[in-house]
């Protein structure tokens, strides 16, 4: 009994540590994520960068946060100023500029079925890849 449960602790313990994230060197980071960062952030610089099973967060000086998937696709991007919206398709750059011209964009995230942006006026918007725009909200 004593070594069933041993054996059952270490296991929870391996499989924790198999999910845990694993805080990685800029320089060790994907050749890719470092070029999307460098060409779409050039003033900035990476501070922290960590990965997981299935993704990649790298953290910049400016306050950027960057999560790619595993293959160096970015997923979500957190730009509390000068978001690059030329990493987003045209149409959907120009959608959101049209339905909120006073407004910016600070978190841009890739779904399955086009974009959820949210701008700097509490907006939510759910639009697709060609810039149709399914919906929006506040989020308060």
């Amino acid at each position: 009994m004593k070594k069933i449960l041993v054996l059952t602790a270490a296991f929870l313990m391996t499989a924790s540590l198999a999910f845990a994230d694993m805080v990685i060197a800029p320089d060790a980071l994907p050749a890719n994520v470092k070029q999307f960062i460098q060409a779409n952030f050039p003033t900035s610089n990476i501070m922290f960068a960590e990965q997981d099973y299935d993704s990649i967060e790298v953290k910049l000086n400016t306050g950027v946060e960057v999560e790619f998937y595993i293959n160096g696709d970015w997923k979500e991007i957190k730009a509390y100023q000068n978001f690059p919206t030329a990493v987003l398709p045209a149409p959907v750059a120009d959608a959101v500029k049209n339905a909120h011209p006073q407004a910016f964009i600070i978190k841009a995230e890739k779904t399955w079925n086009g974009f959820e942006i949210k701008t700097s006026n509490m907006m939510e918007i759910y639009i697709t890849a060609n810039g149709q725009i399914m919906g929006q909200k506040f989020d308060d």
